[in-house]
């Protein structure tokens, strides 16, 4: 599975309980819409690094990265 299917489903399943938002896709702004709570985001640098060997470094711990789907996908596979 790609990372970005992987994130999408994972994102679904434990933010949202397999029920997304009817506006949810790849662009939906994870931090605007209050997703993405500190807690959540330490939830995915964990899954991130131990499911898809992304490493994270102080200075990626900014708020670009996590903005959705698609810029967490783009990170990681700049990695």
């Amino acid at each position: 599975m790609e990372i970005q299917d992987a994130l999408r489903d994972y994102i679904i399943r434990e933010k949202f309980a397999g029920q997304p938002p009817a506006e949810f896709d790849d662009d939906f702004d994870l931090i605007a819409s209050g997703t993405l709570d500190s807690l959540f985001m330490m939830n995915l640098v964990t899954y991130l690094e131990q499911q898809h060997q992304v490493r994270f470094g102080m200075n990626d711990m900014v708020p670009k990265h996590f903005k959705s789907v698609n810029a967490l996908s783009a990170f990681a596979r700049n990695q």
